[in-house]
């Protein structure tokens, strides 16, 4: 009887292995010299094995059971902004992601969007909106079933309210993209910091705080540095608690958005190839939230493939099915270790 190949080991190999082998096809130059690449605050090697296998709590494997699809609808007319939302719940959507460009109504722009069953999300500079949406939300009872978050640069605004609010996050931190991710980072840190101090000034507690911090990150072209940021801020963020002596430090929760990416060697669907291996950045790290943007704002065709990329990834792809789709990757692990390492030093010093 034939015997199955297929079922036979790879025979091991090692690292020597590997150095003769590149070493002769770069002209017996050293590989590790030539092939090591410095990218965006982070060294990246040519090979990984289980010698760079880093020993930790790996809390970045905690994993959202699912994640919301949450569809960014600009806000310049409550009226128009309205019907947009409701078009994307109606078609698929979990949530709404409102980016407020200008003074809107709370009341006009949530009409008929019915908060106990989907997400809200907002990001506003209008210190009077987010008054106006305690207000709305207290006048129906909704303080215990509104879900999601509210994005701003200041923190005055929710004084004496949020610790009130159990599934809605009401001090999001827009994370400011950077192109050193270790600086990225520490700047989310520093900010994190910032917000706890000056709260916990106003007699709340650290876990009321930290309990109502929330992140809303960017993720780009580059698959494997997008998730070794989004996992090394999600241990640095369970490691800032230690250091605030939480005894039972809560998972992150990050709000994942990608902007549109046009290329015109890529076209007509870059945008639809970027977008897909972002959110899946995203969805493997555990994201709570995933926004998806498309090419075109006001375009139906495009708006509706983008929305519909967090969809098949969650109901055709299974990616909730898996607990860790990245646990055994090294490079992954040594990437997110190596970041996680130098962000924490450089906040250390400042």
């Amino acid at each position: 009887m034939q015997k199955n190949i297929f079922n036979s080991d790879f025979n091991p190999h090692s690292v020597r292995d590997w150095e003769k082998i590149a070493q002769q096809e770069l002209g017996n130059k050293n590989p590790w010299e030539n092939l090591t690449r410095a990218k965006r605050g982070a060294t990246i090697k040519p090979y990984y094995d289980r010698d760079d296998t880093v020993e930790s709590k790996k809390i970045h494997c905690v994993r959202s059971a699912n994640w919301q699809n949450v569809p960014k609808v600009i806000v310049i007319d409550e009226k128009e902004a309205n019907e947009e939302a409701l078009m994307h719940l109606n078609t698929g959507a979990d949530g709404v992601w409102f980016d407020i460009q200008q003074r809107v109504k709370v009341d006009k722009l949530l009409n008929k969007i019915e908060l106990p069953f989907c997400s809200v999300y907002f990001n506003s500079k209008d210190d009077s909106l987010f008054n106006e949406l305690i207000e709305f939300v207290e006048s129906r009872s909704m303080v215990e079933k509104i879900n999601g978050a509210f994005f701003d640069s200041k923190t005055d605004k929710i004084q004496g309210r949020f610790n009130h609010w159990k599934n809605f996050h009401t001090n999001g931190i827009i994370v400011k993209q950077n192109e050193n991710i270790v600086d990225e980072i520490v700047d989310s840190l520093l900010t994190t910091v910032d917000r706890v101090e000056r709260l916990a000034q106003q007699n709340f507690s650290v876990e009321e705080v930290f309990y109502s911090l929330a992140y809303s990150i960017s993720v780009d072209t580059d698959f494997f540095l997008s998730i070794a940021k989004i996992r090394a801020l999600k241990n640095l963020w369970i490691t800032l608690q230690e250091a605030y002596q939480i005894k039972n430090p809560i998972p992150a929760f990050i709000h994942g958005r990608s902007q549109p990416w046009i290329n015109q060697n890529f076209q007509p669907h870059g945008n639809m190839l970027k977008q897909t291996t972002a959110a899946m950045a995203c969805a493997m790290t555990g994201c709570g939230a995933i926004t998806v943007e498309p090419e075109a704002q006001e375009n139906e065709t495009t708006s509706r493939i983008a929305r519909n990329v967090s969809s098949m990834l969650r109901e055709e792809s299974f990616l909730t099915k898996v607990n860790d789709p990245l646990a055994g990757s090294f490079y992954v692990d040594a990437l997110t270790h190596q970041i996680a390492i130098e962000a924490w030093k450089k906040f250390q010093q400042r």
